[in-house]
């Protein structure tokens, strides 16, 4: 569960302080520790717990190091998932050369081009065309509902085509190279329109491939188990950087687990970034370290509390449908959801945790056809350090030892906010792109 455990060395940071005419030097801490589920790894390593921390059985162990046991930091990242995609109903038409087209009257109208074929199955398996005598093939590629009309403009009768998805095309002569084109109905009016050379060829063998597509989706959560704590001890999990694709703060939740995968701790288990007016603040957990020294806990994006990848506010008709359609076994001894499995990708090899739903599916229940994901995929700073509480100087969040913003802006621990916080800051966004 470890082998994606990284301990990077951290570098001697300079810092020029504004007005001063010396440069501070930052020795930072060692180490930092990063998690990332790469694409090889997760095109490489099947769904054994290797790889991926998606749920609790696979959780991430961090220990926490002896020479900064009481501060240190964890960086990782939602990242982007891939789904299986809706499959567009693929048409192909083979068309003439330019031609000149004369009306009744013998006057020049412009060039046309002649519809010669069209193939307009809805599970399209290969054709064999014929090169044109200069050796081009010139073909349309829509959905099969513009078909029917003998034209490709993206249209269906009144209305748009309304197919969306990933269609490959593969052209293979006869003689010479093949060639691949991928591409996606995006908004359901797209029709295509591309032209070959094949100097050599005769024919050409072309397959319209709708079954492969993907989309991403963001339902990705990180679980982390910390051992090498001080027992019985409080503990802050705090974050302190990230930045999703939009380079806005990624918005996330923390939750605290028990060592059976259970949330504890009520609503102090829970932290959820507020909104402090239009700014968002980053959460911070404070935990309770177990009589082994461990704390459990996992991050995934705002509106996941139960932390499965899902919008907890819409993912029980999903669950529902999948059951009903007996995507995910329907148990009436369990939670309604039990069964589904967060974090499969076609990143990873294909296995039955990863539903690909039927095209039947996806036009009688366009709702619930896709997961409801949380939607948050980018970076994330982590830090974990000891909250000792003081009595003689009180809990007030304006202190450095009371768990406000002060305490979380405090990197090194030293009990102040300054440039040594700073470099160790910036030096934290590098490993995680």
């Amino acid at each position: 569960m470890g082998s994606n455990l990284k301990n990077l060395t951290t570098c001697f940071t300079g810092f020029a302080l504004a007005g001063a005419s010396v440069a501070l030097a930052v020795d930072l801490p060692d180490p930092v520790y990063t998690y990332c589920e790469t694409e090889q790894e997760r095109l490489t390593v099947p769904r054994t717990g290797e790889g991926n921390n998606d749920a609790f059985m696979y959780s991430e162990i961090v220990t926490a190091p002896t020479e900064f046991a009481e501060c240190f930091y964890i960086t990782g990242k939602l990242q982007k998932d891939c789904i299986w995609d809706r499959q567009p109903k693929c048409c192909l038409i083979r068309y003439s050369k330019p031609l000149t087209a004369f009306d009744e009257t013998g006057r020049n109208i412009g060039l046309v081009e002649e519809v010669l074929d069209i193939e307009d199955v809805f599970n399209l398996g290969t054709t064999i065309w014929p090169v044109l005598d200069d050796q081009t093939l010139r073909i349309g590629v829509t959905s099969v509902f513009d078909c029917f009309d003998g034209t490709l403009n993206g249209l269906f009768s009144n209305g748009l085509h309304d197919d969306t998805g990933e269609v490959t095309l593969s052209l293979d002569p006869n003689d010479g190279d093949s060639e691949v084109y991928t591409f996606r109905f995006e908004e359901g009016r797209e029709a295509l329109r591309l032209a070959f050379i094949f100097p050599i060829a005769a024919t050409v063998e072309i397959e319209c491939d709708d079954f492969l597509g993907t989309k991403e989706v963001c339902y990705d959560v990180d679980f982390y188990w910390v051992e090498g704590l001080e027992p019985r001890e409080l503990y802050c999990i705090s974050q302190v950087g990230g930045k999703d694709y939009d380079c806005e703060a990624t918005d996330t939740v923390l939750g605290w687990f028990d060592k059976n995968g259970n949330r504890q701790g009520g609503d102090l288990g829970l932290a959820d970034g507020p909104l402090a007016g239009n700014v968002l603040e980053y959460p911070e957990l404070c935990v309770i370290a177990d009589d082994m020294g461990h704390v459990r806990f996992a991050i995934s994006g705002t509106g996941d509390e139960d932390f499965n990848g899902l919008l907890d506010g819409e993912q029980e008709d999903f669950f529902e449908f999948l059951e009903d359609e007996g995507y995910i076994p329907d148990d009436n001894n369990v939670i309604k959801g039990e069964n589904w499995v967060p974090g499969a990708s076609t990143k990873t090899n294909p296995s039955e945790d990863l539903i690909r739903l039927s095209r039947e599916d996806f036009d009688d229940y366009p709702d619930v056809a896709c997961p409801p994901e949380h939607g948050i995929c980018g970076c994330y700073t982590l830090k974990v350090y000891l909250n000792e509480h003081d009595d003689a100087e009180g809990d007030d969040d304006d202190d450095f030892g009371g768990g406000g913003l002060a305490a979380r802006a405090d990197m090194s621990g030293d009990g102040f906010v300054d440039a040594v916080d700073l470099a160790m800051l910036l030096s934290f966004w590098g490993p995680v792109q």
